[in-house]
């Protein structure tokens, strides 16, 4: 979808994962995945390519305050090594470096990246997480 219709070349993908909710309490477990992508959009070009994606695939206004069970989520967690904060897009993003189950993917297709807020690399944030969710590898 991303290919085909927006401009955008996916090329590697990490193998998917399955976590716990984070941020709020649901039975549901999430499957989480990343990818590098290859794109001439600007980084508000490709947030709209992904909204537009997500509610072509069911998803509903994002919520603004509370998290919640949604049927996708399609988020920026960088864009080389750009650090950018506005009213509708924060990259990189904003709670990568403390999500497990966004930094076992991460890792698994992009270990040596390095934060350009935090300086360290992705398999050093891994490391030294204190999320205590378990990511498994499906």
């Amino acid at each position: 979808m991303l290919e085909k219709k927006e401009g955008i070349r996916i090329m590697v993908k990490s193998k998917f994962y399955s976590s716990e909710p984070w941020g709020f309490e649901s039975e549901s477990q999430f499957v989480n995945a990343c990818c590098i992508l290859k794109t001439r959009l600007t980084p508000g070009g490709v947030l709209l390519a992904l909204q537009r994606i997500e509610k072509e695939l069911g998803r509903e206004q994002k919520t603004k305050s509370d998290y919640e069970d949604r049927v996708l989520d399609l988020d920026i967690l960088f864009y080389n090594h750009l650090v950018l904060s506005s009213e509708s897009l924060t990259i990189p993003h904003r709670f990568m470096h403390v999500r497990n189950f966004v930094l076992e993917p991460l890792s698994e297709i992009s270990p040596n990246w390095v934060h350009p807020v935090y300086l360290k690399s992705v398999a050093e944030l891994l490391a030294i997480s204190s999320d205590s969710n378990s990511v498994y590898a499906l």
